[in-house]
C-alpha cells in the first residue's frame, strides 16, 4: 500500500513539475512588458504634469 501512495506521489510530482515548466515559456516578456508599461505611463504622467499648467494657462488667456 505505501508503495503505491509513494509511486503515486512520484508520478504526480513528476506530472507537476513538467505542466509548470510547459508554462514557462514567455522567458519573462510578461514581467519586461510590465515594466516597459509602468515607464511609459510614467513618461506620460511626467508630461501632463508639466505641460498640463501651460496649456491651462493658454486656453484661461482666450478671450472669445
Amino acid at each position: 500500500m505505501l508503495d503505491y501512495l509513494a509511486a503515486y506521489a512520484a508520478a504526480y510530482t513528476q506530472q507537476f513539475r513538467e505542466s509548470s515548466q510547459r508554462h514557462r515559456r514567455d522567458g519573462g516578456y510578461s514581467t519586461e512588458m510590465i515594466a516597459v508599461t509602468a515607464f511609459i505611463v510614467a513618461l506620460a504622467l511626467a508630461a501632463l504634469a508639466i505641460l498640463g499648467p501651460k496649456v491651462m494657462a493658454k486656453i484661461e488667456g482666450v478671450s472669445l
